[in-house]
Formats: structure tokens, sequence, C-alpha cells
């Protein structure tokens, strides 16, 4: 079995941008019209500032009897022959609606972004969902919450905030550019050349920072892996007095993972200054070479024409092009989260399963009828390929009758029961269901539909006892999960509970026993009715007393269906009718009989039953 899944490809962060931008078209048509408006807006500002400087400094002159000089501007800077008080209800008119659609594109930004990430996070839970079970043996689950939550809201909202941001302030920059050049060609080019400057240096602190942040992101998966796994084993802690013990631990957890901050820190602080230095000098700069320029290498005339008209709109286009170096800034931080979140997102996605589930295709089973038949099975876990768990056996389950595996730990007893349930998949040979059909080609949600699963550790939903019992027969109704639970007596403990079937169980069934977690779960079966019925060590968890309490239910649960059982306890294997004795250290079948044909019988079956290993 190939187990390689890592399909990643370095730059999915732009091919997710070319996802959703053509597939939400709509959004992003409008959010390219509102920025259209929002640069054509600060581009106006300057002009009527231009304009409006013109118009007061004209009707002054006509106030005072003093002949008003026009500077001779042609094109946008010649003048439109409006009063300076029209041209400030324009400006404010601008600004009004500079607002208000900084107001809409920031809201359809907004819901741009949410559909990403839950259309992100959708696919990773799909496929997380229908993953083999070997996929999760060596991955923490905090790690696995970090890129289906974190990741994917960092991947939404920065796929919207990079492009725009990156692609306003380009726009800001090339129309602030042509405006200063249009103003004063010889100051603009100044300007321009410092900028570019500042914006080479933030460039370089940017690829320098780059690599530092995606190690810090590998750290703090890792821990939020391990505070989960800490959360999730609380009893332990508890149980075991250990909280100084995980509380020093955590502080040591921590170390690695301030001393790569404190690398992210200082190359962050690098390009503040180097952006903060960049405002000032460019400022500072552009004040004296206009000081230069038209103060002391110009004819006074011309000096006096641009400090009355023209410099206070140039600084107003200046500042415009100064406001997107703080976007670009915030952008190129955004762009480096989001191309560590989008390939870790992206491997998620596109992990390859080993084993193909057919969940949209394959055989449909409505139902399990005859024998089911393992042929020539070999079986070795993917994760281990070269250590043999069940060497090559053929075995025939017969339809309704029940059938016990005994055999000492790592003996493969478990391994058939997720053979069974198609967990995994031979590493040779086939299992043939309804006399000629392969289990690897069955839609296995039709398959799994008639196979009921009990295990030592039951599996509790956060919900009520409604949801959890009727998890897996979601047509069920009220009356019918009630009569399920009144099967496996779960009803009067339930009717006790001052919500009764609303009451919420907390995640995993916290507030549940082991003898209430199997009732619940037996209840769930009874509900279900399936064909094939897997007990894998259903009571071995349980008390003595419990236990004889759960296993009547069990075996008012297995009359009429093929069973199979996992199991240890004398009780729980007696009446089955046939056993099978597996031997250690992967060799296989040893033995098969029934209960009383064994345990008179020498043979691996009675040393177990004599050793008290079935009991």
């Amino acid at each position: 079995m190939d187990i390689s899944r890592k399909n990643g490809s370095k730059g999915p962060f732009i091919k997710i941008l070319f996802r959703y931008y053509k597939q939400e078209w709509k959004l992003t048509l409008i959010m390219l019209i509102f920025c259209f408006i929002i640069v054509s807006c600060s581009l106006l500002l300057p002009i009527l500032t231009y304009q409006m400087t013109k118009a007061i400094t004209k009707e002054l002159s006509e106030k005072q009897n003093i002949p008003f000089e026009d500077d001779g501007g042609t094109g946008i800077l010649s003048s439109w022959g409006m009063s300076w008080i029209n041209l400030v209800y324009i400006s404010i008119a601008d600004v009004v609606l500079y607002c208000i659609t900084s107001f809409y594109y920031d809201y359809v930004s907004y819901i741009m972004g949410r559909k990403i990430e839950i259309s992100l996070r959708n696919r990773c839970l799909e496929n997380l969902v229908r993953q083999d079970i070997s996929y999760y043996s060596d991955k923490k689950i905090g790690e696995i919450l970090t890129k289906v939550v974190s990741d994917t809201q960092t991947v939404g909202d920065q796929a919207v905030q990079v492009p725009l941001q990156i692609g306003l302030s380009i726009f800001e920059i090339t129309a602030s550019s042509i405006l200063m050049f249009v103003f004063t060609w010889k100051l603009g080019l100044l300007t321009l050349i410092i900028f570019i400057v500042c914006m080479v240096l933030m460039a370089l602190c940017f690829f320098a920072t780059r690599k530092k942040v995606l190690r810090v992101r590998e750290v703090i998966t890792s821990i939020n892996g391990d505070v989960t796994d800490r959360v999730a084993t609380v009893r332990l802690i508890k149980s075991a007095g250990t909280e100084n013990y995980e509380t020093k631990r955590f502080i040591e957890v921590h170390k690695d993972y301030y001393k790569k901050s404190k690398a992210v820190g200082l190359n962050q602080a690098l390009m503040l200054t180097t952006m903060w230095g960049g405002v000032f000098i460019l400022k500072f700069f552009s004040i004296i070479g206009a000081m230069l320029l038209y103060g002391l290498w110009s004819t006074p005339q011309e000096g006096l024409t641009f400090f009355k008209y023209t410099f206070a709109s140039f600084q107003l286009a200046e500042a415009m092009m100064l406001s997107p170096l703080f976007q670009i800034m915030n952008a190129l931080f955004g762009l480096v989260y989001a191309s560590v979140a989008s390939e870790r997102v992206n491997d998620t996605i596109n992990a390859k399963s080993i084993m193909n589930h057919h969940y949209f295709d394959g055989e449909i089973v409505d139902h399990i009828k005859g024998s089911i038949v393992f042929n020539d099975v070999e079986f070795a876990y993917p994760e281990k390929p070269t250590k043999i768990i069940l060497p090559k056996f053929s075995f025939k389950f017969e339809e309704s009758k029940s059938y016990a595996f005994v055999g000492e730990t790592g003996s493969g007893k478990s391994t058939i029961a997720k053979l069974l349930l198609r967990f995994y998949d031979p590493t040779s040979g086939s299992i043939i269901i309804n006399e000629n059909l392969n289990l690897k080609d069955v839609n296995l949600s039709s398959y799994l539909k008639n196979v009921g699963y009990v295990e030592q550790d039951p599996q509790i939903l956060y919900g009520d006892v409604f949801e959890n019992v009727m998890y897996g027969t979601f047509g069920a109704s009220k009356a019918e999960i009630i009569s399920a639970c009144k099967k496996a007596e779960l009803h009067d403990l339930v009717m006790s509970w001052p919500d009764k079937y609303e009451t919420i169980l907390g995640e995993r069934g916290f507030m549940l026993s082991g003898g209430q977690k199997q009732r619940l779960v037996i209840a769930r079966m009874f509900l279900k009715n399936p064909q094939l019925l897997i007990l894998d060590e259903a009571t071995s968890a349980l008390d003595n007393i419990v236990e004889k309490e759960i296993q009547m239910k069990l075996d008012s649960l297995m009359k009429g269906r093929t069973t199979v059982t996992i199991a240890h306890r004398l009780s729980t294997i007696k009446n089955a009718d046939e056993i099978i004795v597996l031997g250690a250290n992967g060799k296989g079948i040893v033995q098969r009989g029934t209960f009383e044909e064994l345990k008179n019988k020498e043979g691996h079956f009675q040393k177990l039953y004599n050793a008290g290993l079935i009991d």
C-alpha cells in the first residue's frame, strides 16, 4: 500500500485566489468597481484643493483690487471657473462618496472572505471525514484543528486583504505619482526616488522575515496539538496529580516558540522602522526639495507661484502616495501568514486516502445476505507494512451465527473488526459479501448502514440523548428513539434527569459512566437494527455486575444477527456458535471450535483459559 499523501504544492495561495475570485465573479466585479471609485475620490481631492486655492486667491485679489496672476496651467491645472465655496461643496461630496464606498467595499470584502473561509473549511472537513483511519495514526488532533479552523480563517481574511490592499495601493501610488509629476515633475521625481528606495528596503526586510514566520507557525501548530492533547486527557492529569508538572512542561514547550518569535519581532521592528523612517524622510526631503528647487534655484516669480498654488496640492498627492505604504506592509505580513496557511490547508484538502471508499459510486448494499467470506486474507498495517498481523487465511461467517475471536494482546483480534468495518483493506486477498461482491467495490456508506459496532470506549457526541441515539439513523422518530432506549434499559435513567431526553451529555459523554455509555450505544444499535453486529471488547472496561447487565442487553441485541465478538471474558464468548483462537506474533488462526470443545482440548485456548486470560 502506498501511504504517501502529501500533494501540496508551493504557492497554493495564488491558486486559491484565482479559484474563488472566478467562482464569486459578481462580488469580485463589485469590489473592483468600489476600488475604482475609492481611487478616483482620492485622486480628486488634491485636484480640488488646487482649484480651491486658485479660486479663493482670485476672489481675494478681486476684493482688494489686486491683479490676479494665474499660473498658466493647462488641463486639470487650468482654472475651472467655479467659486471656491462650490468647490468646497464638491470636496465634501467627494469625501462623503469616499466614506460610503469604503463602507460597502469593506462589507463586501468581508462577505467574500467568509465565503472563501467557509468553503475551504468545508472542503477540509469533507476530506478529513473521508480519510482512511490510518491518516490519523501519526497526527495530533490539535494540529488538525489548527489547520481546519485557524488556517482557513487566515486564508479567508488574507485572500481579500492581500490582493485588494496591494491592488489599491498600486493604483493610488501610480495615480499620486502622475499627479505629483503634473504639479511639478522635478519634486515629483525626487519624491518617487526616495519612495522606491523605501520600498526596496521593506521588501528585503519582508523576505528576511518570511522564513522566520514559517518556523514560528510550525512551532505554534505543534503547541496547539500539545495543548489539545493535554486538555483532552485532563482526567489523567487530575488523577495523577501532575498539575505542577504540566505547568512547568508548558513553560518549557513555549521556550522555543518565544525564541523564534523574538527573531520575527526583530525583523518586524526593522520593517516598521524602515517604513516610518521612510515616511519621515520623504516628508522632510519634499519640503527641503521644494525650498531648494523653488526657493534657491528658480526665479522669484516661479517660486511664489509654486508655493501659492501648487505646494499644498502637491503635499496632498504625496500623502496619498504615503498611505499605501501602511497597506503594503500589512499586505506583506498577511501574505506571509496566508502563504503558510494556504499550503497547510491545501495539504489537508488534497491528502489522498489509501483506500477508495466509493462514497459517490460503487455497489449499493441494501442488505447483507448470506455469508461473509475472507478469501486468502493477509494483513499488515500501512504504518508498519513489514509486520504481518494476520497471515494468509480464509474464513466464512455464516448468516445469523455468532463468532468470537480470542487471543493475546497483539494477536489481531481487533484487526478482524477493523477489516469488517473497512477501516482498512486487506494487504492481499479479498472480503466477499452477498455471495460475489468484493467489499472494496461497495459504496461504503450503504454497507455500513447494515453494520452495528459496539466498542470498548463508546463514542458519544456532544449533544442530547436524541441526537446521540439517532446518529446513523437520522430519520428515526422520537418515539422510536425512546423505544430503543427502553430496550437498552436506559429510559428510566434518562427520565430521572431534569431535561430528560434533551439533556446535553457533554463532550465525549463526560457526564456518563462507562455502563451508561454502553447502554446508550446499545440503544443506538437497537434503533439501527443492523444485520451484522460487531462487538469489540464491549464489556471489558466494566465491573462484573454492570458487565452482566450489559451482556444481557447484548445477548438480546445479538438474536437473529450475524455477530462477531472480540473479547476475553467467558460470559461474552461461551455461547458463541464458534470460537476462533488467534496466536500471538502473527501466527493467525490456531484453533476453532465451540467453548466446550476448546476448553477440554489441549491447545492455545486451554492455556489461555487455565492462565486466567479468559475469565
